[in-house]
């Protein structure tokens, strides 16, 4: 039987790419609703398998636990008037950090606190920025807002603050001028006693108990809290990179939230390339892969998005454009950052500039929500316009654990699209772009494979690519590989008991001589033959 007629149910021809084609056409719907279903039960993800949903916008205010809410209900207190006018805005979810800000921070008013582990390490723990969030967490949850909280901030490392780590392990000290060719902390994440000690801290945030919801532990207040990430830009502007830390530190976070319906992120990466790699979108525990990004080009920042949204939906994970901003005034700033989240809104991925601090700062990064002069107001006009239009339309990824992120209206033909069931048509195809080369929903289409990754793009396995070959036969690492060997295409990431080289080639993010194995301890994940091995940037 041929791939390209009718719609059979096996094929003599081996390429997936053909396999795609027959079963995306509208006359093999049937067919391939239910062998979606079966894929699904045999724990295959497919393109069509994926949940739709709408989308959503959020913002991050890193310290909004330490600005004073002591207002009355006649004027409420500033950290109030935040928060009220996100929730004006149909913002959905608020990023903070657990680390130390000195009092007026930014000018903004904020009371100064210390982290966790400021001046040592482990027990005793101050947990009186803990306590700030508990308050925090009343407030958010009453106006329908969730927290995405970074446990900790890689530039606490001895970058713009120094904390106990620092101090304690003797890590490598370029405060406070941010000097990466000193700042070098890569033991932070590969010493065994370091990483130990950290597990231990992230354990005892998610243990800690919140007076205001019964005393339980922050790990079970999915009413409240959207994800947990371990640290904000891990390993940002390191030399060398342990790219199977996210994972293992994942794991210790997911044991503890279990089924909550808490998500795990990975706190994100410090531009779109290192938001590509393959181990981040492997991991098990791992939810959210977010990224970060401060260029300006909409088009670019696009295009790497759509690899990464490629790699999420054919792993079973979701993206956000976490961070993102530029250094401007106010005008500057909607002009630059307006178009890149109508691209995000596009493509179904949620977004939180950075970020929103009373007052604005027509220099740096911060904006505010009123036109408090002539040239202010325009970047959170842009924002509330973008978060309300996200709440609109279809997306690749579903967030049911935002209550006002329905099933989103589909989308009418010739908008673009990664998956089909965005589309009203139900067919997002290439077929017919034959300006942009970009997947559309497409009337009549008969090729309705979703997107797929062109020759020499960056790839995860064989299903994120049109030539059903994902290899690095000819390539440092593994890209879509025309004409590959088929022995040779198959995942960028080895399961466990399989052969590896580094903690990066492993679904685990463990690699224990030579061998990829799951759940490994610190002192266990060393690479092949015991040598901790580490990617260069």
């Amino acid at each position: 039987v041929s791939c390209s007629r009718g719609c059979p149910l096996w094929c003599t021809r081996h390429r997936l790419a053909s396999w795609h084609l027959a079963m995306s056409s509208p006359t093999c719907a049937g067919t391939r609703a239910a062998f979606a279903l079966l894929l699904a039960l045999a724990g295959v993800q497919t393109v069509d398998s994926q949940s739709v949903g709408a989308s959503w916008a959020g913002v991050n205010s890193f310290f909004l636990h330490a600005i004073p809410n002591n207002g009355t209900a006649s004027e409420p207190g500033l950290q109030a008037v935040y928060l009220d006018r996100m929730k004006a805005a149909g913002l959905k979810v608020l990023r903070i950090f657990i680390s130390a800000t000195p009092a007026d921070y930014k000018k903004s008013g904020s009371h100064a606190v210390n982290d966790l582990e400021t001046d040592h390490v482990g027990e005793p723990y101050d947990d009186t920025i803990l306590d700030m969030i508990d308050d925090l967490m009343v407030e958010t949850h009453s106006r329908g807002i969730k927290l995405d909280i970074a446990m900790h901030d890689r530039y606490a490392l001895g970058c713009w603050s120094v904390d106990g780590y620092v101090t304690t392990y003797n890590l490598p000290n370029g405060c406070c001028k941010c000097d990466t060719t000193i700042n070098q902390p890569s033991a932070f994440y590969v010493d065994p006693s370091i990483q130990q000690a950290f597990d231990n801290r992230l354990t005892h945030i998610l243990n800690h108990p919140n007076p205001h919801f019964q005393n339980r532990s922050w790990s079970q207040l999915s009413e409240a809290i959207l994800s947990f990430a371990p640290e904000n830009e891990a390993q940002g502007h390191l030399n060398s990179i342990d790219w199977g830390w996210w994972c293992r530190r994942a794991q210790i976070i997911k044991k503890h939230v279990g089924t909550s319906g808490i998500l795990v992120s990975t706190g994100g990466s410090i531009d779109m390339p290192t938001g590509l790699w393959p181990q981040l979108y492997f991991c098990p525990e791992l939810d959210i892969v977010d990224l970060h990004t401060y260029s300006v080009d909409a088009a670019y920042i696009e295009q790497q998005m759509r690899i990464a949204a490629t790699w999420a939906v054919h792993q079973g994970k979701r993206l956000r454009l976490q961070e993102f901003g530029v250094q401007s005034d106010d005008w500057t700033k909607s002009q630059a950052l307006g178009p890149i989240m109508v691209g995000m809104n596009q493509m179904g991925v949620p977004f939180t500039p950075w970020e929103l601090v009373k007052p604005a700062n027509n220099k740096d990064f911060e904006f505010w929500t009123s036109r408090t002069t002539p040239t202010n107001g325009f970047m959170w006009t842009d924002l509330s316009k973008g978060a309300a239009a996200a709440l609109t339309v279809a997306a690749p990824f579903s967030w049911p654990e935002i209550a006002s992120s329905g099933p989103g209206t589909p989308k009418g033909d010739w908008l673009f699209c990664t998956i089909n069931a965005e589309c009203a048509n139900g067919c997002c195809s290439v077929e017919q772009s034959t300006s942009d080369g970009r997947y559309k929903c497409t009337p009549g289409g008969t090729q309705c494979t979703g997107n797929l990754l062109s020759a020499g793009t960056l790839c995860t396995r064989d299903s994120d690519c049109a030539n059903s070959c994902c290899s690095k036969q000819y390539s440092s690492r593994h890209v879509c590989t025309d004409g590959g060997t088929p022995s040779q295409c198959g995942n960028a990431v080895q399961g466990n008991g399989q052969s590896c080289a580094a903690n990066a080639d492993c679904v685990s993010g463990c690699c224990e001589a030579s061998t990829c194995v799951a759940h490994g301890q610190p002192d266990q994940c060393s690479g092949a033959g015991g040598q901790r091995r580490l990617f260069t940037i």
